[in-house]
């Protein structure tokens, strides 16, 4: 458990003593950050409607990749080629006939460092396929089914994001072709790339496949996350279970009530955090107001 103060010098030449954390939880739990961007994608299928949403900073690269690829359109239309019960739903190869879009699809991103905080795969997580190397991100993806423990060894097996409406759909996928040869009767994607949807059509009929999706972009908000370090530098809210700024008899004591929740200020040395507050009624004044910023250390 830790318990957190802070007496130090400040506005005016006062002192005051600040806890951080007196209720038990170790601060490392309660810390409020910037939460990256997201892309929230809806999209028809021929079995219903999915949403999924992507997270920036589950895999930074990966994210903006996929996230361009739904927007520009690119998985309009394609087929759940790899359903495989137990395991996952692979997709990704389009039919487009841009090629700027097909290049765009074709090259590929750097891997991202792995969150163990999102491992092992739970079901409805996306990730991208690789192909078989470093680095090797392109366009394909998959959905993960049940709790796969052994999915996330490879280094392109990172999640980019999850389904958050429609996983009933998702399980429903047909899959009664299974895997590509020699795991299954399902297509091959040399044959998919070549030939383009008439392949499925006339090989594959009962496959699954997109109709169309929409992507709506949401910026960054505080959020809870507990892997984030109490050293965090930037604006932001502090939780709920953090007390509010208690004002404490010092030496020269600060008298008057927190007007607001406190937030975290920037911090270049990343050696504490410090924290801003305003204080109203200051030294018992009405309407007076101080500002103050408190430098926390352990």
């Amino acid at each position: 458990k830790l318990s957190y103060f802070s007496k130090v010098q400040f506005l005016y030449g006062r002192s005051i003593e600040f806890p951080i954390a007196t209720n038990g939880v170790d601060d490392r739990e309660t810390t409020r950050q910037q939460e990256g961007k997201k892309a929230e994608v809806r999209c028809t299928t021929s079995k219903g409607p999915i949403v999924m949403t992507l997270y920036e900073d589950w895999s930074p690269n990966g994210y903006r990749k996929a996230a361009e690829l739904f927007e520009r359109g690119y998985y309009d239309h394609s087929h759940f080629f790899g359903v495989v019960p137990g395991f996952l739903v692979q997709f990704g190869i389009g039919y487009t006939a841009d090629l700027d879009l097909k290049e765009f699809a074709d090259s590929t991103v750097e891997d991202d460092p792995k969150r163990t905080d999102l491992m092992p795969f739970r079901e409805g997580y996306i990730s991208f396929a690789g192909s078989g190397g470093k680095n090797s991100r392109s366009s394909q993806l998959f959905f993960a089914y049940n709790n796969v423990k052994h999915l996330g060894n490879y280094p392109w097996e990172t999640p980019i994001g999850e389904v958050t409406e429609g996983m009933e759909i998702v399980r429903n996928f047909y899959s009664g072709y299974g895997d590509m040869p020699p795991w299954g009767n399902g297509p091959q994607k040399g044959l998919i790339r070549n030939e383009g949807a008439s392949y499925i059509e006339n090989k594959f009929p009962l496959l699954d496949k997109f109709e169309i999706c929409h992507v709506k972009r949401i910026d960054g908000k505080p959020t809870k996350n507990p892997t984030k370090s109490a050293t965090s530098s930037g604006s932001e809210s502090f939780p709920p279970t953090i007390s509010a700024p208690t004002v404490r008899p010092t030496s020269k004591p600060v008298k008057g009530s927190p007007s607001a929740s406190p937030t975290l200020a920037p911090n270049s040395d990343r050696k504490g955090r410090l924290i801003e507050f305003t204080v109203e009624n200051l030294d018992g004044e009405p309407g007076k107001k101080g500002t103050f910023i408190v430098l926390t250390r352990p």
